[in-house]
C-alpha cells in the first residue's frame, strides 16, 4: 500500500492492477485516507450491491458501521454523514454530482473500480474528471483500479501517471472444464455440479455464477429436490434482494453455504470462505437494439478475463477448484475481454449529459470514442423528444437532464407535469424502467396494458395490499422510483400543476405524455385482425397475445421486447391504445408514380413518422422539378414503356455512336441510349403518354454545337445516292459496319464500295434481288462483280426476266425498276 499511496501523492493520478480477490476494493481507499489524501474519497462501484457490501466491510475493519467514516450512496439508500471520509457511490452518480457541483468541492480523490468491466458510466466518469482535473482542479487525485485490464491506455489518458501492480495473496485454483458439449441447460450442469463439489471437497463454501435471477431459482430448486446434504445452506444473491438476505449471503458462516449468484459476486463483493467456484460461463448484460431503438437484456458467453475473475474467488483463503460448465476447447472462442459498454450501449443519456455538461460530444474527449453512428442515433432521438434543436440542448432538455432516467421516460413525467397528471405519468416511466412488478400479466382494460397496473400501484397504497400475481419488493421498487422522479420533476416548476392523476386519469392526457416520449412508437396494425404493426419508427413489431390491446387500430408501444431470437421484428409487450384525433401529424404533399395509369400523381398525405394515417388527392400544384425527377426515375426502370422513337431517331442516336466512337476528338455527349435524356425529356411531362408523344430527335441534336452537327451530317450521312439517282438509308443501328440495303440494278457503275467516315469505314453492303432479299452480303463490291455476280446473274435472271441483267455490270445503265425491254 506504501506503493500506492506515494504513487497518488506524487501524481496525482495512479492506475492499480491488482488479481481477483485481493482486497484492492477495501484496501486501498482506507490507505488512501490513511496516507493523507485531503476531503472525502469517492470510490465508483458498479452494482449497489457492491457499493453497500464494500463500505460495510471498510467501516467493520475500521471499527464502525455505515454511516460514521465510511458510507455509502446508491439511488435509494444513503448512509453517509459529515463524518464520512470514505463514500462508495454508484457509477451514474457520480456524474449527477459532477453536474450539480463541477469542481466537486470536499472531494479529495475520486476510486474508479473495477474499470475493467468498461461500463459507459465509469468511462464517462474517467473522462469527466480528467477534464476537471485538467481545467479546474490539479489536485483531484484520480485512481483507476480493476484485476483484468491492460494498464497502459489508462495511464497514458491520465497524464502517463505511474501504474501499481499490486499481486495480493492468492492460492492456485484448479480448473476443470466440461468433458464434451451437452445439450442440456446450464442449470442442470451446474446443479450437477454443484453436488459433486460438496461430495468431494470436504469444507468450504461453494459460489455458484448465474445469468439471472430465473437460473437462480431454478437451480436451487434442482438442488432442493436432489437433496442436498445436511448442514448446507441455499443462499441466493443478486441485486433485487432485501439487504438482509444480501448480508446473510455474504456473512461469516460457520455452517457450509452454497450461494447462488450473478455477477454482482464477479467482482467487489467478498466472501469469505469460499473454496469452490461453479461457473455457468454466462451473464446478462445490456444490448442496444438500433433497429427498435430499445436496450434489451441477452444472455451471453463470459469473456476470458471474466471467467478469471470468476475463478478467482476460489483462491483467497486457499487453494479452490473452479468447474467451467464448457468443454476447454470454448475458450479460445471467447472474447479476451468484456466489449466496452460504449461500443453497444444507447448514448442517449450520455450524450444529454455531456451537453448539460457544455460539451458536444463529437469533441469530447472520451476514454474510448464511441461509434459514429450510435451518436448520430443518440443525437436524433434527443432531437425528436425536443431535449435539443439544432445540436444544441434546449429548456427542455436540460430538465430532462435532471431526471436520473432515460430520456425518453423524462419526457413522458416532463410532459405529464405540464399537463397536470404528474403522478400518473411518473408511474409510467418507473414501471417501464423497473422491472414488471406482475409475474404474469394482469387482466387489461379498456385497451390498455398500463392501466391495470397503475391501478395495481394506487390500490396498494390505500391498505389493500398487491393483487395476486405481483411481486411485492418489485411494486415497492417502482414506487420509490415514481416517487423520486415526482420530487424533481416538481423541483423549481413554475405554474406546477396539481400533481395528481391515477387510472382515471384523461385518457387523451395520459396519451400526449407518452407520445412525448415514445413519438416514435406509435403503430398502425397492419390488417384487419393482424397481431403484426408497423412503427412510427419504420420497424415492425407483433403485439403480445395476452396484450389488452389486441385488436386497436392504432397503439403507444410502450414496452418492445425481442421475438424468440429473431431480430427483424419485436414484440410489443405492453402497449396503450390512441385515438387517430388524438395526434397532430404532419401534412405533406407527396407524390408517387400510379403504375396503373403510368403517371405521377399528388396526394395530401397526414404522417406521423413511416406510418401514412391518411392521404387523398390534392389539388395542389406540386413543385414541377420533382413531378420531372420522379417521372424519369420511372421511366429508367421501364423505358421500353416509356419511350417510343421513330426509325429515324433511332437512327440518329446510332449516328451518334458511330461518329463518337470513330472520332472522340470531336467530344461529342457521351450519349448512348434515349433513357439518358430522360431528365430533360420528362421536364414539363408526368406520364409515360407524354413522354411517348414527345419528338427525341431536338433533345439529343440540342446536346450538339453547330461545328458537332456539321460533323454528324458529313461523317454518318443519313442516306447516300446511288448509280441510281435515289438516295437510300444507311442502317447505323445494327452490329458491326453500317448497312446500305440496295437492288443489285441499282448499282451498276459502281466500281468499288462505298465509304463514309471520311473514307475510314466501308459500308456492308446489302445486294437485294428483286424481291428485296439479300442476294450477297459484301463490303467488297469490286471483288463481287468480278467473282459472284455471273453466279447471282444465272440463278436470278429466269426467275426475274424483267429486271436487267447484264454481261457487264460496270457498264450497264442502274435503274431503279425494271424498264421496258425492245
Amino acid at each position: 500500500m506504501p506503493g500506492i499511496v506515494a504513487a497518488v501523492r506524487e501524481a496525482g493520478a495512479a492506475v492499480i492492477v491488482a488479481p481477483p480477490g485481493s482486497g484492492k476494493t477495501t484496501r486501498v481507499p482506507p490507505a488512501l485516507l490513511d496516507g493523507g489524501v485531503e476531503g472525502r474519497i469517492l470510490v465508483l462501484q458498479p452494482r449497489r450491491v457492491a457499493a453497500r457490501l464494500a463500505a460495510a466491510r471498510i467501516a467493520q475493519e475500521r471499527g464502525g458501521r455505515p454511516g460514521g467514516e465510511v458510507g455509502y450512496t446508491t439511488r435509494f439508500d444513503r448512509r453517509t454523514s459529515r463524518q464520512t471520509r470514505i463514500e462508495l457511490i454508484t457509477e451514474g452518480l457520480l456524474t449527477r454530482r459532477l453536474q450539480a457541483d463541477p469542481f466537486l468541492d470536499g472531494v479529495g480523490c475520486v476510486v474508479l473500480d473495477e474499470f475493467h468491466e468498461r461500463s459507459l458510466h465509469v468511462d464517462l466518469g474517467l473522462a469527466l474528471l480528467a477534464e476537471v482535473r485538467r481545467e479546474a482542479r490539479d489536485d483531484l487525485a484520480v485512481v483507476v483500479m480493476s484485476a483484468t485490464l491492460d494498464p497502459a491506455p489508462a495511464a497514458r489518458f491520465l497524464g502517463d501517471c505511474p501504474v501499481v501492480d499490486a499481486p495480493g495473496r492468492s492460492f492456485a485454483v484448479d480448473v476443470e472444464y466440461a468433458a464434451r458439449p451437452s445439450e442440456d441447460r446450464s442449470e442442470p450442469r451446474c446443479a450437477r455440479g454443484v453436488r459433486r463439489l460438496v461430495r468431494e471437497e470436504p469444507a468450504g463454501h461453494v459460489l455458484v455464477f448465474l445469468p439471472g435471477v430465473g437460473e437462480i431459482g431454478r437451480v436451487a430448486r434442482l438442488l432442493e429436490e436432489g437433496e442436498l446434504p445436511a448442514g448446507i445452506d441455499l443462499l441466493p444473491l443478486h441485486g433485487r434482494l432485501p439487504a438482509r438476505e444480501q448480508d446473510r449471503a455474504v456473512a461469516p458462516s460457520s455452517r457450509r453455504k452454497v450461494v447462488l449468484a450473478t455477477n454482482v459476486a464477479e467482482t467487489s463483493v467478498t466472501l469469505d470462505g469460499v473454496r469452490a467456484v461453479v461457473d455457468s460461463g454466462l451473464a446478462r448484460v445490456p444490448r442496444f437494439d438500433a433497429a427498435a431503438g430499445l436496450t434489451r437484456l441477452e444472455t451471453v458467453p463470459i469473456s476470458r478475463a471474466s471467467s478469471d475473475q470468476r475463478a478467482g474467488r476460489a483462491g483467497r483463503t486457499g487453494p479452490g477448484r473452479c468447474l467451467r460448465r464448457w468443454p476447454a476447447a470454448e475458450p479460445r472462442q471467447r472474447r479476451p475481454a468484456d466489449v466496452p459498454e460504449v461500443r453497444r450501449a444507447d448514448l442517449a443519456p450520455a450524450v444529454l449529459e455531456l451537453l448539460a455538461w457544455g460539451c458536444e460530444p463529437a469533441n469530447f474527449g472520451w476514454f474510448e470514442a464511441p461509434p459514429d453512428g450510435q451518436l448520430q442515433r443518440a443525437a436524433a432521438l434527443l432531437q425528436l423528444l425536443g431535449a435539443t434543436r439544432d445540436g444544441a440542448l434546449t429548456r427542455l432538455g436540460r430538465r430532462l437532464a435532471a431526471m436520473p432516467t432515460h430520456p425518453r421516460l423524462a419526457a413522458v413525467v416532463e410532459a405529464g407535469r405540464a399537463l397536470g397528471i404528474t403522478a400518473t405519468a411518473a408511474t409510467v416511466a418507473a414501471l417501464v424502467s423497473e422491472r414488471d412488478p406482475f409475474r404474469r400479466p394482469p387482466p387489461g382494460f379498456d385497451g390498455s396494458d398500463l392501466l391495470p397496473r397503475l391501478e395495481a400501484v394506487a390500490l396498494s397504497e390505500l391498505g389493500g395490499g398487491p393483487p395476486p400475481d405481483c411481486d411485492r419488493r418489485r411494486l415497492e421498487e417502482v414506487r420509490k422510483v415514481r416517487d423520486q422522479l415526482i420530487a424533481i420533476a416538481e423541483r423549481g416548476a413554475a405554474g406546477t400543476a396539481t400533481v395528481g392523476g391515477g387510472p382515471s386519469a384523461d385518457a387523451p392526457d395520459l396519451v400526449r405524455a407518452l407520445l412525448a416520449g415514445f413519438p416514435d412508437r406509435v403503430a398502425r396494425r397492419r390488417g384487419d385482425r393482424s397481431r403484426r404493426y408497423l412503427l412510427a419508427s419504420g420497424s415492425g413489431a407483433a403485439l403480445d397475445e395476452e396484450s389488452a390491446a389486441l385488436g386497436e387500430e392504432l397503439l403507444v408501444a410502450v414496452e418492445l421486447g425481442q421475438v424468440g431470437r429473431a431480430r427483424s421484428e419485436h414484440r410489443i409487450r405492453q402497449a396503450h391504445p390512441l385515438e387517430r384525433r388524438w395526434l397532430e401529424p404532419d401534412t405533406v404533399l407527396e407524390l408517387r408514380f400510379d403504375a396503373e395509369h403510368e403517371a405521377v400523381v399528388s396526394r395530401a398525405v397526414e404522417r406521423w413518422g413511416a406510418l401514412v394515417l391518411q392521404e387523398r388527392p390534392s389539388s395542389r400544384a406540386p413543385d414541377g422539378d420533382e413531378v420531372a425527377r420522379l417521372l424519369a426515375v420511372e421511366a429508367a426502370a421501364r423505358p421500353e414503356r416509356a419511350l417510343d422513337p421513330t426509325p429515324e431517331e433511332r437512327q440518329l442516336l446510332a449516328r451518334l455512336r458511330f461518329v463518337r466512337g470513330h472520332f472522340p476528338e470531336l467530344d461529342l455527349p457521351p450519349l448512348s441510349a434515349w433513357g439518358e435524356l430522360l431528365p430533360e425529356l420528362c421536364a414539363g411531362r408526368r406520364s409515360f403518354a407524354q413522354l411517348r408523344a414527345a419528338e427525341l430527335a431536338p433533345a439529343l441534336l440540342a446536346h450538339l454545337d453547330w461545328k458537332q452537327r456539321q460533323a454528324l451530317d458529313r461523317l454518318a450521312p443519313e442516306r447516300l445516292r446511288v448509280p441510281s439517282g435515289s438516295r437510300l438509308r444507311i442502317d447505323y443501328d445494327v452490329d458491326g459496319p453500317p448497312v446500305l440495303a440496295a437492288r443489285i440494278q441499282q448499282l451498276f457503275g459502281w466500281t468499288d464500295t462505298p465509304r463514309i467516315a471520311g473514307g475510314r469505314v466501308p459500308l456492308l453492303l446489302h445486294l437485294l434481288a428483286p424481291s428485296n432479299r439479300p442476294a450477297q452480303v459484301t463490303s467488297d463490291l469490286a471483288g463481287f462483280w468480278g467473282s459472284s455476280y455471273a453466279a447471282v446473274r444465272k440463278d436470278l435472271r429466269g426467275r426475274y426476266p424483267k429486271h436487267a441483267w447484264p454481261e457487264d455490270p460496270l457498264t450497264a445503265t442502274p435503274e431503279d425498276r425494271p424498264r421496258r425491254r425492245r
